[in-house]
């Protein structure tokens, strides 16, 4: 049976270039003047909710980044452990 490639989004997860491009592409949203929902720059209103959205979105896409990093390091270190272990005995 044929290994499942992950997914195109589990893919992007897992990327490190794929993070940097999209947290700079959505810092260039939130500072840009051109937004979805039009609004005034220094008052909070409907006009920010779009840039609040894009926001909320990469905090989310970055924890979930960190929590994949996270358990891929501890893999890492679980299997160096037993490596060691094998190689004592």
């Amino acid at each position: 049976m044929a290994e499942q490639q992950p997914s195109l989004l589990k893919r992007l997860h897992n990327n490190p270039t794929a993070q940097r491009v999209l947290f700079l592409l959505a810092l260039v949203y939130i500072i840009s003047p051109i937004d979805l929902i039009p609004g005034d720059l220094f008052t909070f209103g409907p006009g920010m909710l779009d840039d609040l959205a894009v926001l909320i979105a990469e905090i989310a896409q970055f924890m979930v980044y960190m929590r994949n990093k996270k358990t891929s390091f501890e893999n890492k270190v679980q299997d160096a452990a037993i490596d060691d272990k094998e190689e004592k005995k």
